[in-house]
């Protein structure tokens, strides 16, 4: 399996973009529709990878099965993902020809505004939570409605709506409010494959120690009570990949927020983000991105 990367937002707000037969484009690069007719191409966008925004795929048409941290789920037409900011997630598409989805993307800050506003789509948000699923499959006429919005998003943008980002937003927020609505959904969900419950805690405590330098195979397997040989090929039977290799892209999808964010040292970023010393953290850093991290820095200060 090739290695998993992260694949930073660029916009500081929300960014939306199709994949039909019509357009092909992704602008995560540069913020420009770019052609994707080669499989070469594309084949980045179809890794293991993380955010650091909250993505948001609505599917169109096609087959595909959609992994998420541990859970994989065979979508279908109406079907919505919804994945956390630095998740791990992959789409495996049988055929490209007829595969059909629009993504957009929300900043964490921009997310935050929501919720402040709108008291009842954060319960919204925690019920969707509780159900353990990643995805949710919107009602006919839901479906054609969150459509609706987000063609009018592009057209606005396309007629220059960035200079009317209130009009932009307040169309996103639309848009959330239906996906999140309970109403809104239907309640069979198609899940190839459910997480047994020890596998979610095992998730939750990796998020909540993830900064924790003590993190190891050798310390989560004596806190869950497990032989670490078996916790280790437990985690990959789940994961699809092994353990250290999801808490190094864990933490490494935080140390490139840190680094946009510019308020620390490099040394500093390493270090709060769990590694032991800037080494190590250098060395994973550059195989995993292909670049150092003081490049990277370099490059968002300009």
């Amino acid at each position: 399996m090739k290695q998993p990367i992260f694949m930073p937002i660029i916009s500081e707000d929300f960014d939306l973009y199709y994949w039909s037969e019509n357009l092909q484009s992704h602008n995560w690069v540069k913020n420009s529709d770019k052609s994707l007719g080669n499989v070469s191409d594309i084949e980045p966008l179809f890794r293991l990878h993380s955010h650091d925004a909250m993505e948001f795929l609505i599917f169109l048409g096609g087959e595909c099965d959609f992994f998420c941290e541990g859970k994989t789920y065979n979508l279908r037409k109406g079907d919505v993902v919804i994945i956390p900011p630095y998740a791990v997630h992959k789409a495996n598409v049988k055929n490209f020809d007829n595969y059909e989805r629009v993504m957009f993307t929300i900043s964490t800050h921009l997310m935050a505004d929501f919720l402040s506003i709108s008291p009842s789509m954060k319960e919204d948000i925690v019920y969707q939570k509780t159900q353990g699923s990643y995805v949710l499959n919107l009602n006919s006429q839901k479906f054609q409605d969150v459509i609706s919005l987000l063609q009018d998003i592009t057209i606005r943008r396309k007629n220059g709506g960035e200079h009317h980002s209130f009009a932009l937003h307040y169309l996103l927020f639309q848009t959330l409010q239906l996906i999140f609505n309970p109403s809104s959904s239907n309640p069979d969900l198609n899940k190839k494959n459910e997480l047994d419950q020890r596998f979610v805690s095992i998730l939750e405590y990796i998020e909540s120690h993830l900064t924790d330098t003590d993190l190891s195979l050798d310390q989560i397997s004596n806190h869950f009570h497990l032989n670490k040989y078996y916790f280790s090929h437990y985690f990959k039977g789940n994961m699809n990949f092994p353990f250290y290799r999801y808490v190094s892209l864990k933490r490494l999808a935080r140390a490139v927020t840190m680094i946009k964010q510019n308020q620390h040292s490099i040394e500093e970023i390493a270090i709060k983000c769990g590694f032991t010393d800037y080494s190590s953290f250098y060395r994973l850093f550059k195989k995993e991105y292909n670049l150092s991290p003081k490049n990277l820095q370099k490059e968002f200060r300009k």
